[in-house]
């Protein structure tokens, strides 16, 4: 007995401990610049407090977003249920989760102790803040200011007037403040997007265009934080891209390039870069330097991204210069099976994996949910899991899809009883499947599994006396209705309204309410 009692005593200590342990357990300290690397995990950091600004979609909540610096590293903070901000230039600490959703990369704060100042820390005063001007512009009119932010674009030198805007964010999309500048006089290089400067300019209302300015003399300009090239991600639309002509990039993938004869000439041909996934999922079109001999760095391409008037696309113009690299933009990982998260489903409940394969059906732009397989069609596929993919996409997903998905959260669906994958990126490859055939004699229950998807239909074009098109089965009153793009007409009839006969004709299949009766048609959507 006095053994089962020291056994039971013995596990309510190890029991305490373990409790004890997780509660005062701190979160990892890390650097502002490895945020990135810390992807949903609750971390610390310290830097000064350079902007803020409170409830920013005035929606009377209770939130504070913060830019925290360690120059030249900036991280954004949401800050939910607040309390005092500390003053501008003061040293914070910051507790919480890091989280990057659509090329977005921040920290959720919740809690009055959330964001501290530093006890002992010394106040850095600033003369102006893009925070001041924000707060009250009025009170700054006719005035010459220093200022200290981040460009939002290359100045390119030689070039007497350009304009930028100056933001509290290395990157453009986490930042809060953003003051358009109107540079007049040349700068003597290349001062890259991103970079940390000091400027001194009058501060102005543009009645034009309806915005407060500042015009600052090139002199003034001081760039205290350079900065290097700008990561781009085939994780994002590559219309995207368009936002960062004329910037210093870094282009992860492999060298191509075909001439006339499909064979290898420097000097001809068209050059191009792969995505490390393959042609489907991304190329973008490269100029070499003057005189370059084929060497080929070995991790990615870096340039100043332009737009080729030869070529009438965006397209990559080589640097000889090695270049760094700014820790923004998404990085993607390696890619995980799907047979290996179906295998152990509960294993992989709460973690971010990065995914591909294929659609298994067509989703529409007004429905984001659908299946993704690891094989081409049916015979190749030994893998299904449900997606959902978060915010709107604006075009079909065809059937048959080849589909890369980043960062997904596997989830537990209790309404479905299954697990999930919710998709905040993905990038959308070829079709890699041919439109399926629409047989007359096939029945509803296969009609239904076309249902939204394209298809190939055999029949012959039937104009009713109504207007009402049809398509009608060789030989048989079989049809089903047309919905017409303005070609139809073309290829239906000749020019002296007689019928071409049977066709093919290509679109989406999908079934609407009968006009006649309460069951439901067929149609096909040219």
């Amino acid at each position: 007995m006095s053994k089962m009692w020291a056994a039971f005593f013995l596990s309510v200590l190890l029991v305490s401990t373990l409790n004890f342990y997780a509660v005062v357990r701190e979160p990892d300290r890390v650097e502002i610049d490895e945020v990135h690397e810390h992807l949903s995990e609750t971390v610390k950091v310290e830097g000064m407090l350079i902007s803020w600004v409170r409830d920013p979609y005035s929606d009377g909540s209770d939130r504070v977003d913060l830019q925290v610096e360690d120059a030249p590293d900036v991280v954004k903070i949401r800050w939910y249920d607040t309390s005092d901000v500390p003053p501008i230039g003061s040293r914070v600490i910051v507790e919480g989760e890091v989280v990057q959703y659509n090329g977005k990369i921040w920290i959720n704060a919740k809690g009055m102790g959330a964001v501290t100042q530093k006890a002992g820390s010394e106040v850095v005063m600033m003369d102006t803040t893009l925070n001041d001007i924000s707060a009250n512009a009025t009170a700054y009119q006719s005035e010459v200011v220093n200022l200290s932010g981040y460009l939002s674009d290359a100045l390119e030198p030689n070039v007497t007037w350009q304009s930028f805007t100056l933001i509290d964010n290395p990157s453009y999309l986490d930042s809060d403040h953003r003051l358009y500048v109107s540079l007049q006089g040349r700068v003597t290089e290349w001062i890259e997007a991103g970079s940390k400067v000091n400027l001194t300019g009058w501060v102005q209302w543009d009645e034009r265009n309806y915005r407060w300015t500042i015009v600052v003399q090139s002199s003034t300009v001081e760039v205290t934080h350079p900065a290097g090239a700008k990561r781009l991600s085939w994780a994002v639309a590559a219309e995207t891209w368009s936002y960062d002509i004329g910037k210093l990039v870094f282009v992860e993938g492999t060298y191509t390039w075909l001439d006339d004869d499909g064979d290898l000439e420097i000097d001809h041909g068209e050059h191009w870069i792969v995505a490390p996934g393959g042609e489907n999922v991304g190329i973008i079109c490269m100029i070499p330097t003057v005189g370059w001999n084929g060497t080929l760095p070995e991790d990615g391409f870096s340039g100043r991204l332009i737009w080729s008037e030869d070529r009438a696309q965006i397209c990559l113009q080589m640097s000889d210069e090695n270049h760094a690299i700014n820790p923004v933009g998404l990085l993607i990982g390696d890619f995980t099976s799907l047979a290996t998260i179906a295998a152990n489903p509960t294993d992989w409940i709460g973690q971010e994996v990065n995914v591909a394969g294929w659609t298994t059906g067509a989703v529409s732009p007004d429905y984001d949910k659908g299946y993704i397989g690891d094989g081409k069609d049916y015979m190749e596929r030994s893998t299904t899991l449900r997606f959902q993919i978060a915010g709107a996409h604006a075009e079909w997903i065809e059937k048959g899809t080849y589909i890369e998905f980043y960062n997904v959260t596997v989830v537990w669906n209790e309404a479905e009883g299954r697990i999930l994958l919710d998709v905040p990126l993905y990038a959308v490859g070829t079709v890699d499947i041919p439109p399926d055939t629409f047989s007359w004699s096939a029945g509803w229950d296969a009609w239904t599994w076309q249902v939204n998807t394209l298809v190939n239909v055999n029949g012959e074009l039937n104009q009713t006396a109504e207007g009402d098109l049809w398509l009608v089965a060789s030989g048989s009153e079989q049809r089903i209705c047309l919905f017409d793009d303005g070609t139809a007409m073309e290829t239906g009839f000749d020019s002296g309204g007689n019928s071409t006969g049977v066709q093919v004709w290509l679109g989406r299949l999908v079934a609407i309410d009968a006009t006649d009766d309460p069951g439901t048609q067929l149609c096909l959507t040219l």
